[in-house]
C-alpha cells in the first residue's frame, strides 16, 4: 500500500499478477468476491487502473 502525495485520504494498492488471466481467474473465487464484498462499503471516490510490464526486482 502507498499513500499519495497530493492528498491524505488516496491510497494506491499495487498488484503484480502473472498474467492478466491469473487476475481474472482470482476473482472468481468465493473467497475474493467475499473479500471485495466486505471491502466496498468502504471505499468511495474514483478507481484507478495502470497496466505496467514489470522490469523486474526483489520479490519479482
Amino acid at each position: 500500500m502507498s499513500l499519495a502525495d497530493e492528498d491524505e485520504v488516496t491510497v494506491w494498492v499495487p498488484e503484480v499478477w502473472r498474467s492478466r488471466e491469473h487476475h481474472d481467474a482470482s476473482l472468481q473465487l468465493p473467497e475474493a468476491r467475499a473479500a471485495i464484498a466486505r471491502a466496498m462499503p468502504m471505499l468511495t471516490g474514483g478507481f484507478t487502473k495502470q497496466e505496467l510490464a514489470i522490469a523486474g526486482g526483489l520479490g519479482l
